[in-house]
């Protein structure tokens, strides 16, 4: 089902993306003002490249704030993942001493005597 929803963004956003292309074939000077550097490129390369280079680096900047969380989440879980296996050995444990107190024989337990 998601890949179905998946499909249905996909679709209409590269029918988009090829008709702005199509339409917008004309050419624009870019000028990189204190470097030498100016070049004619077609206005959807300006535009798409513009656009990718800003999901990259909205990635690289949302990968990077979300470091701390994520290592406390593997710690975390690594801790989860400790304490289960204690108490697991712990039941263990209790299982057996609770099987080893039913097989011996109860003794009667005496009261202290108080003096009078």
């Amino acid at each position: 089902m998601a890949r179905f929803l998946n499909w249905i963004l996909i679709i209409p956003l590269g029918a988009g993306v090829v008709a702005f292309t199509v339409s917008n074939r004309g050419r624009v000077l870019i000028d990189l003002w204190p470097a030498p550097f100016s070049f004619e490129t077609p206005i959807f390369a300006a535009l798409l490249i513009a656009l990718f280079v800003g999901f990259l680096l909205g990635g690289i900047i949302s990968f990077t704030s979300t470091s701390k969380r994520r290592l406390l989440n593997r710690r975390l879980s690594q801790l989860l993942e400790n304490a289960r296996r204690e108490e697991v050995i712990l039941r263990d444990q209790i299982r057996k001493l609770e099987a080893a107190a039913s097989d011996q024989p109860s003794q009667p337990k005496t009261q202290p005597q108080t003096r009078k």
